[in-house]
């Protein structure tokens, strides 16, 4: 059976071109484990209310909609989780356009469905599980929404290809130890950071500006 997929347009007067707000079927995600990016937004996605430290963060799982589940989300309370879990249709669109406003410089040059074409002005945006990816067509878009746990690792592939040559830290950010033959590159929010091991893994997406902080001392 074909994979069912939800592609949403969004008009951002803000961004040029047109942009996609696309959330796949993913597997259900167990534990504090979540697929694409940490949670990159300071608000909570249902009350607007700025996030504090008594935050609630989950990973959607068990959701109605199995597209949703895999992705991380932080609330101000349990209510508007609740509410949210309630009726996502009514949220996500909107979390999705903050989600895109919030993102840095995208940081590869081409499309990653069609590899030989440039990224232009026109490109479509498309956000899966936190993290935003651009496209050069709609015909892109269909066919990332068919696979997108493909596309989104040769999505980082190629964040790690142009990002390692120029990788200046020698040791992990979490443990402090060399970075060995068994290094691990993770990317998150379009970084690259290097791990010592899986371990430490979790720790960076809990916290990716505390990683790059070391990262960016190490230069």
């Amino acid at each position: 059976m074909r994979k069912r997929f939800r592609i949403a347009l969004i008009s951002l007067a803000a961004l040029t071109g047109a942009t996609l707000s696309v959330a796949m079927k993913s597997a259900p995600t167990a534990g504090d484990a979540f697929g694409g990016d940490p949670y990159p937004l300071e608000t909570c996605p249902v009350s607007g209310e700025k996030l504090g430290a008594d935050a609630v963060t989950t990973v959607l799982t068990g959701m109605k909609d199995k597209n949703l589940d895999g992705t991380q989300v932080k609330f101000c309370c349990s209510k508007c989780e609740a509410a949210f879990k309630a009726d996502p249709a009514k949220f996500v669109p909107k979390m999705d356009e903050a989600i895109v406003k919030a993102a840095g410089a995208y940081p590869i040059d081409n499309c990653i469905v069609m590899t030989d074409e440039k990224l232009e002005d026109d490109a479509k945006t498309v956000v899966y599980q936190n993290r935003v990816y651009k496209l050069c067509c709609k015909k892109c878009v269909v066919r990332f929404s068919k696979d997108p746990a493909k596309f989104a690792k040769d999505f980082e592939t190629a964040v790690i290809a142009k990002q390692k040559p120029g990788y200046k830290a020698s040791t992990c950010p979490i443990s402090g130890k060399p970075l060995g033959d068994g290094a691990v590159d993770v990317v998150v929010n379009g970084r690259l950071v290097r791990a010592c091991c899986n371990g430490c893994v979790g720790p960076i997406k809990a916290d990716p500006k505390a990683a790059f902080a070391k990262i960016d001392a190490a230069k």
